[in-house]
């Protein structure tokens, strides 16, 4: 691959890294909520011994699910950055 095709292209995923950058912050601050949010009830399950509340159940899977589906768009932001530099196999 010639060094000027590479580094247009990574000048323009530098370009789509900057247009979604908030859009990334707010993935990583989301997904590091949900973190917490899970630790805590999974924590607070452990510790309340036999009974397990709604609002535990809630935590657990709202959470999960929020981590889950944050976590893919991140993932999708770096497959897509790699698919426009040439670098990985896709559609």
């Amino acid at each position: 691959m010639p060094e000027s095709n590479l580094q247009s292209r990574v000048d323009a995923v530098k370009e789509l890294v900057k247009l979604f950058r908030f859009e990334r912050i707010f993935y990583i601050s989301v997904t590091l909520i949900s973190l917490v949010v899970l630790l805590g009830a999974a924590a607070s399950l452990l510790t309340s011994g036999d009974e397990a509340s709604t609002v535990e159940a809630i935590g657990l899977f709202g959470a999960s699910g929020a981590l889950t589906y944050t976590t893919g768009r991140l993932l999708r932001m770096w497959s897509d950055s790699m698919r426009a530099l040439g670098l990985s196999e896709g559609d």
